[in-house]
Order: structure tokens, then C-alpha cells, then sequence
């Protein structure tokens, strides 16, 4: 969408200031996401009223505007799982567009075409008004090819969408109702947008989907699944990775069944460019409560899949690849002896990160309806913290034991931005994920070769080194 917008002659106006166009990307994934939905469409409003500017239902010009008006265009999921409340927030003055729609390759092209009418409008200074909110349907076509903007690449990073939609139906989640049906990029569009994004001086790409391992299949469920395990991830993974130019390259959330040994031997095949790092979600360490959220996995499954990933990606130097992963606190009917099981589970498997989320009830999920099975809320933060404090423990957390791995080793590290304390400093991150500080004055996006020196509760820091022919690089 910035593409687009730049591409049509608009630029970035000033934080905070008055702009011509507003766009208000929703999400609608968990409670908190919709709410701030609504709070940024809520700020956008007042912006513009605050401002003096005239309200919408008001004739007369915007002084030193002529007659065109400021315009909001409100886009993404919280318009299509909650199209009531959106039009009610959005749907009153006349320079609100309402352009809700789930659907990927949909949504762009309706957004341009919106972009347009709204150019078209302030050019003959005519209002746009808002209509209903676009009806939320599926067209089932194949990913679109980005066509990413020169600007974008102030990036160091890219993410390159190579999967969309999920009908596994986890009772938590949200998803498998306005993005059921799955559509998968061709390797050959991937591949193309890949050089597009390393043309404009991305230096590291990031394969994402909403369910990435259901890459090249018309459904999620393996037990629908013509060939379960198979290679498609793998083949394109291989493409990719062979892309002239390209540094680094990683997967997205990645679950057991997805991580087959097809795309094991394709990772150590691309190495270095494909990186030793894995996010798995666990969600849970009970198997109890795997299954009411309805996960096609169990804990053993899980461990066999840490196992699998671990014994292929451990260098010779025996440094284990970084495992980070996601998990709810909090699930309807957890018991402490289920968050005990997960406190075990976490031991075991020794994360690098762990993003730790309290239940959130969805409205329209089966999960949401258990209000008899809820867990106190003082319980389900307990939980949380006590996860946070096992990962952040300064003398013996997760974090901490697996960053002193690192120490004497040397490693590689892109430079993505100054250190907020010191501007010598620059930060990046290093094949296996662990953020490095480095005192350089080389300029981001910099591939740099380090040796870790220190490491703290807080910091892993490295000493530059110069590159030269044999210098040792984790591989």
C-alpha cells in the first residue's frame, strides 16, 4: 500500500501532522488488536476535527485547500469481523472512505482503484463520500506479485508473503473465518519478488503466511493433505535462497508436520543464506489443552520436530540452531498441573525468545464461549510472568544460556540501526537471531563479521573484525 501511494506522487507527511490521506491498516487477530483498531480510526477523527478544519456534512472550501477535504481510508480485517462497529466509527463523514476487505490480492486492488478515485476527486475538487463497507468475499487467485517501491528498501529487512488463508480452525483463533480459503505464490513470482527486494538493497528476506507450512496445498488439515510433508516449502525455499545478492534468508512460525526433512536438507543445503533459526509455537506444553484448542500436533510430536531440527542445523562447532517460539497463558480449563507441563516443556527445549500472550477470547471462536472454563485474570498474569521471568532471569535464564553459546565465537551480524544510548554503537542481528551491539561506523544494512565478547543480561556484545579469506563464518 505504500508502494502505491508513493508510486501516485504522495509523499510521507510529518509524524503527527496534518496529512492529505490517512491510511488505518486494521487487525483483528485478538481483542487487543481490534480495540486498537478502533482507537487509531478514533485519533484519525480527531486530528481532523481538532484541527479546524470544517466537518465534512459543512459547505465551504478548507482554508489555503480550496474545497478538497482530508481523507481517511480505513482498510484490513477489523472492518470484516467487525463491519458494524467499523462503519459506525467510519461511516459518518463524508471524507471517510470505508474499504474493508480480507482478501489479500483483493484488497490491493481495490485499494488502488480507491486511491485513484480519491486523486481524481481532489482534482476536480469534488468530495468523495463513503459508501457501504466493500462486501467481504473471497476470490480465490494466486498470491499477487509485489511490486515493492525503490523507497521501500530503506528497510534492511523484507518480508515476502508466499502463503495466505487457513481452514485448520484452532479454537482460539479468529482467522479460519475471514481467511479460510488458502492460496499459496508461485515459486517463480516468489523468486522474482525476491530480486525485486534485493534490487532495492534488502539485505535479509523473511518468508511469512498465515500458515506457512500449508505452502502449495488447498488446505491446512494434513489429514486432507494429498502429500503431507511434502516438498513444495522446499523447493521454493531452495529458489529463493539462490537468489543473486541475497544474505540471509528465514522462515516464519512453523509447526510440527511442517518442518519435514525435505526442507531440513534444503536449510543445510543453502546455508549460509538460509540461517539457523526456527519460530515453532508451542501455544501449550499440555496435551490436554493442545487438543481443545484443536492444534494438529501433541507434545511429543513437538519435541520429536526440536529433535529433528536440532540434529540437522547444529554446526560442527556444536552451537545448536535458535529456537524462539510463541505460547498462551491462560487457555480455557488450564490447570496449574497443564501450565506445570509447559514450564517443562520450555525447560526442555531452552528458547532463545519466547513471546508469551495471555488469553484473549475472540468473539466467534468456540474458545470464546468457555466462559465457565476462563481462568482468573490475576492467574493467567501470574503465568505470563513467571514465563517472562524463566526467559529474562539474569543468571540463569533461557535467554542468557543459550546467548553464552556464543561467546568467542565468531559470527555474522547486518547492521539495522544505532544503539539508543550511544550513536557509535549499531545493532543487528546475527544468523542465530541473538540481537549484537557493535561499536562501528559502518552504515546499516552492513554485512559484518564479529566476535561475541560479552554477554549480559541484556546485551550481547560483540568486537568487529576484519573480513579476509578463511575467516570462520557459522554455517
Amino acid at each position: 500500500m505504500e508502494s502505491l501511494l508513493l508510486d501516485r506522487g504522495l509523499v510521507k507527511a510529518a509524524a503527527r501532522g496534518l496529512c492529505d490521506v490517512e491510511v488505518i491498516h486494521t487487525c483483528s487477530v485478538t481483542n487487543t488488536a481490534a480495540a486498537k483498531s478502533r482507537q487509531a480510526i478514533r485519533r484519525a477523527l480527531r486530528r481532523r476535527f481538532d484541527s479546524g478544519l470544517p466537518r465534512a456534512d459543512l459547505p465551504g472550501p478548507v482554508p489555503g485547500r480550496g474545497a478538497f477535504l482530508p481523507t481517511i481510508i480505513v482498510t484490513g480485517c477489523y472492518g470484516s469481523t467487525n463491519s458494524d462497529e467499523a462503519a459506525q466509527l467510519a461511516g459518518g463523514p463524508h471524507h471517510v472512505i470505508q474499504h474493508y476487505d480480507h482478501d489479500g490480492s483483493a484488497m490491493t486492488d481495490r485499494f488502488a482503484r480507491r486511491l485513484d478515485e480519491w486523486l481524481a476527486g481532489e482534482r476536480t475538487h469534488q468530495r468523495l463520500r463513503s459508501g457501504p463497507p466493500t462486501s467481504c468475499h473471497e476470490t480465490i487467485l494466486p498470491l499477487p506479485l509485489v511490486e515493492p517501491h525503490r523507497k521501500a528498501g530503506a528497510h534492511v529487512r523484507a518480508e515476502l508473503k508466499i502463503q495466505d488463508g487457513c481452514d485448520a480452525h484452532c479454537t482460539f483463533c479468529i482467522i479460519p473465518k475471514v481467511r479460510r480459503t488458502l492460496r499459496s505464490k508461485t515459486i517463480r513470482d516468489a523468486v522474482d519478488e525476491a530480486r525485486r527486494l534485493v534490487d532495492l538493497g534488502h539485505r535479509e528476506i523473511v518468508l511469512t503466511g498465515i500458515f506457512i507450512g500449508a505452502y502449495g496445498h488447498e488446505t491446512g488439515l494434513r489429514r486432507k493433505q494429498a502429500e503431507p510433508g511434502s516438498g513444495p516449502l522446499a523447493d521454493l525455499l531452495d529458489a529463493v535462497a539462490r537468489v543473486r545478492g541475497l544474505v540471509r534468508l528465514r522462515i516464519s512460525s512453523m509447526e510440527p508436520g511442517d518442518v519435514s526433512e525435505p526442507l531440513l536438507d534444503a536449510m543445510v543445503a543453502n546455508q549460509p543464506v538460509v540461517v539457523p533459526h526456527l519460530h515453532l509455537p508451542l501455544q501449550s506444553g499440555s496435551d490436554a489443552i493442545l487438543k481443545r484448542m484443536n492444534r494438529q500436533y501433541r507434545v511429543g510430536d513437538y519435541l520429536e520436530m526440536i529433535d529433528q531440527a536440532t540434529a540437522a542445523l547444529t554446526t560442527p562447532d556444536k552451537l545448536p540452531p535458535a529456537i524462539t517460539t510463541d505460547i498462551i497463558c491462560g487457555f480455557p480449563g488450564e490447570t496449574d498441573q497443564d501450565f506445570e507441563k509447559t514450564l517443562e516443556v520450555v525447560r526442555r527445549v531452552g528458547y532463545l525468545h519466547m513471546h508469551v500472550f495471555p488469553f484473549s477470547p475472540k468473539r466467534g471462536t468456540a474458545a470464546a464461549r468457555w466462559t465457565d472454563r476462563f481462568v482468573p485474570s490475576a492467574v493467567v498474569k501470574a503465568r505470563v510472568r513467571c514465563l517472562i521471568d524463566l526467559e529474562n532471569d539474569p543468571d540463569a535464564g533461557l535467554s542468557i544460556r543459550y546467548r553464552r553459546r556464543l561467546l568467542g565465537r565468531t559470527i555474522r551480524v547486518i547492521l539495522e540501526q544505532p544503539g539508543r544510548d550511544d550513536p557509535a554503537i549499531m545493532t543487528g542481528r546475527c544468523d542465530h537471531y541473538a540481537l549484537i551491539h557493535l561499536r562501528t561506523q559502518r552504515s546499516r544494512g552492513t554485512l559484518m563479521h564479529a566476535r561475541i565478547a560479552k554477554v549480559t543480561p541484556t546485551r550481547t556484545i560483540g568486537e568487529t573484525i576484519p573480513a579476509g579469506i578463511g575467516l570462520p563464518v557459522l554455517r
